[in-house]
């Protein structure tokens, strides 16, 4: 991977891995049950874990990339990179419903915000990072 590939990866694995960690504390911990709850997902209790499981795993095989990616068979590095970019993708456009669902109070939102600014922009990191690394792949990088 190209720098300019690694720093928005180890971005991205560093921006999702922490609020994971943190969904593990109080308020947090509260809060991403109401989430869950509120937006209709079944089994609540038992999908917080996978949202925190999720974005721990993302994070740190983000980071991992970021890192030592290159270290990787190609083939392997490849599939990592995508499946953990577009799992990003996801976990921000179910972070974007939740911010725009109506019934989900501001209260119990990252940084108390209803516009899903954050989530819109994490999309957008993750399409440039994904564009980066696929254009350095055609050129033979």
């Amino acid at each position: 991977m190209k720098n300019q590939t690694k720093i928005i990866t180890g971005l991205l694995g560093f921006i999702v891995l922490i609020p994971g960690i943190a969904k593990f504390i109080q308020p947090f911990k509260t809060f991403i049950y109401e989430h869950l709850s509120i937006i209709g997902f079944p089994f609540p209790g038992l999908m917080q874990y996978v949202v925190k499981i999720s974005q721990i795993s993302v994070g740190l095989m983000l980071i991992y990339l970021a890192f030592k990616g290159n270290s990787l068979r190609p083939c392997l590095k490849k599939q990592l990179f995508y499946f953990s970019n577009i799992t990003v993708i996801v976990m921000m456009l179910v972070a974007i419903y939740t911010h725009l669902h109506p019934v989900v109070p501001a209260r119990i939102l990252p940084m108390e915000f209803k516009p899903p600014v954050i989530p819109i922009l994490y999309i957008i990191l993750t399409l440039i990072n994904i564009y980066l690394f696929r254009k350095n792949l055609l050129n033979g990088n």
